[in-house]
């Protein structure tokens, strides 16, 4: 049976659900807090040892490992289904980076795969040091994402992280702003040691943010460059020809709101250093359903064909505690949507 994880990433795209039920915990007993100090996070091991090791989905049924050695070696992946046993060696491919003074390691991306759905993988990076594991996403429904943007690296990341370690999930969704380097370049590196624990055990699907921009005009004007180097995404099998986008289709038209149209989560505050943003909360527009300026991180849970919740968690609660939930249904059954889609599709052939 041909195994189908992958198509899962896309399933927000294809499924473009409408609001069935909302709820959300009290507010009363809720204190923002302010920022936490910056945390770094060093490296210990030897100059050739893996380090900020991550995976990501590429293709089907595939991963892609990368990871950064101080030195020059060899960029090759053994992984297997038994714990020190590997049944197979994929070779990959290394490059180092300049940003004015600054020379980033090696930095070495390898695809592994054809891979089992919803299997635990262990694996080993370079031929050497420590194991690392990873558990596939499920051929079927249901699926879980952890979603959480502008990460940083703070107490209050480390914070975000504990929780969402707390819990299983599937895959991990950072829709920008991840080290907070914003130019200095070996913030980078300890953003990589920080996640690491993490995105080596799960894969991690980014996109970049402002903070990852990092140029300046006449001095050196190529943008993302070490986001780009660090964490590649697999834009090629998107059909794009940048790291930097992915492309798909929504049906928003002529700038109208679209009650057969996607309904938009707009998440940040996973543990940045500026903080909560406080000015967008009031007044909050009718379209805006619930808005909360809160440390923590949402989950987006795709029941079946036709069904998916979100939920979002405070780092200041248990992962048990829901400040905010509501539930979609794909448009898939409203007879209505179905309807003016079907329509839709028919002036376009003319």
């Amino acid at each position: 049976m041909e195994k189908k994880w992958w198509s899962h990433v896309f399933v927000l795209c294809i499924l473009c659900p409408y609001l069935l039920f909302h709820s959300q915990a009290s507010e009363l007993d809720f204190t923002r807090q302010p920022p936490r100090p910056l945390v770094i996070t060093p490296h210990l091991g030897s100059d050739a040892e893996p380090q900020q090791v991550h995976v990501s989905l590429v293709g089907k049924d595939h991963i892609r490992v990368s990871w950064v050695t101080n030195k020059k070696a060899a960029s090759m992946v053994e992984y297997g289904r038994v714990s020190g046993r590997y049944e197979a060696t994929a070779k990959g491919e290394h490059a180092a980076y300049h940003y004015f003074l600054y020379k980033s390691g090696q930095i070495h991306h390898a695809v592994i795969g054809p891979l089992e759905a919803n299997t635990v993988y262990y694996y080993r990076c370079g031929g050497s040091g420590p194991e690392f594991s990873f558990k596939t996403p499920p051929s079927a429904l249901p699926l879980e994402f952890v979603v959480v943007g502008d990460l940083g690296q703070t107490e209050w990341t480390k914070s975000t992280l504990e929780h969402v370690g707390g819990m299983d999930y599937d895959v991990f969704l950072l829709p920008g702003d991840l080290s907070y380097a914003d130019s200095q370049q070996p913030l980078w590196d300890s953003f990589g040691r920080l996640v690491e624990p993490y995105a080596s055990s799960r894969p991690w699907m980014v996109t970049q943010g402002n903070h990852e921009i990092e140029s300046f005009q006449n001095i050196f004007p190529e943008p993302f460059k070490a986001y780009n180097a660090r964490w590649l995404m697999p834009y090629m099998q998107s059909g794009s020809t940048s790291n930097l986008y992915y492309s798909f289709d929504t049906r928003i038209y002529n700038y109208k709101a679209d009650p057969c149209g996607p309904r938009y989560i707009t998440i940040g505050d996973g543990g940045n250093r500026e903080g909560l943003a406080m000015t967008f909360e009031k007044p909050s527009p009718e379209i805006s359903l619930f808005r909360e300026p809160s440390f923590g991180h949402g989950r987006l849970r795709i029941l079946d064909e036709t069904n998916a919740q979100w939920t979002w968690h405070r780092n200041n609660d248990s992962n048990s505690v829901i400040a905010d939930q509501f539930s979609l249904e794909s448009l898939i059954t409203s007879k209505a949507c179905k309807q003016k889609i079907s329509k839709s599709n028919v002036k376009d052939e003319f």
